[in-house]
Formats: C-alpha cells, sequence, structure tokens
C-alpha cells in the first residue's frame, strides 16, 4: 500500500508535563483515529455470557485482538470458568493465543500473534 506523503501527519493530544492525567476520563468513544486503516483491530468486550465467546472468536478469525474484561462474572466462578475453558478450546483451534493481563482483563489474539509471559524491564 502506498502512502500518501503529502498529507500532514495527525495532530496528537499534548498534555502539560504539570498536569495529572487521570484515565478514568479517558472516553475511548472521543479517542481520535490517528492513522489510516490498519490491518489489526484491538476491540475491547465486557463478558458477561457465553453467547459472547462467538463473537470474540469471529473477531479473532478475521485477525484482530479482543481485551476482555470479565469482571461481571467475577461472582459466578463456575460460570466463569466454563466459559474461559470454551474460549481456551477456540482459541486453541485457531492457534491464537490467550493470557490474563490482570485480574479482570483477558487477551485473546489470533493465529500469528504471541502474548509474552515476561515482563519488559527498565
Amino acid at each position: 500500500m502506498e502512502r500518501n506523503m503529502s498529507a500532514a501527519p495527525p495532530q496528537m493530544r499534548r498534555i502539560p508535563d504539570e498536569q495529572f492525567f487521570d484515565l478514568r476520563s479517558w472516553n475511548a468513544d472521543k479517542a481520535e483515529d490517528y492513522g489510516e486503516k490498519a490491518s489489526m483491530i484491538v476491540h475491547t468486550i465486557l463478558l458477561s455470557k457465553s453467547d459472547q465467546v462467538n463473537r470474540i472468536t469471529s473477531e479473532l478469525h478475521d485477525g484482530n485482538i479482543v481485551l476482555i474484561d470479565f469482571t461481571p462474572l467475577t461472582s459466578d466462578q463456575e460460570t466463569l470458568h466454563k466459559i474461559l475453558a470454551e474460549l481456551e478450546r477456540a482459541i486453541a483451534d485457531i492457534d491464537g493465543d490467550l493470557v490474563g493481563v490482570s485480574q479482570k482483563w483477558i487477551l485473546a489474539t489470533p493465529n500469528g500473534v504471541r502474548v509474552s509471559r515476561e515482563k519488559l524491564k527498565g
């Protein structure tokens, strides 16, 4: 794909160094699109029921990454484990990757994308 070099680069928001940036106020719906059409998209989903596994695997089949918030299921461990087992099987079928990144987030990736289990140092 040939890029149009005459197009002005996107303008980035500048946050003053002395200003505290509260991520809770950052609204993804208002975020700016800084680039051209991407070959891969990172989606987020709030996982609350098992039929959402199909939506997640559909995105993975399309080559996208899905960041999954499973907070709604933390009070129902049985359902959470059942859904995670289903998700693990689906991701294994496409040779993707599935890794917990915090106590409420899981990252699911398509074939060809692996998540390092080691944290970057420095």
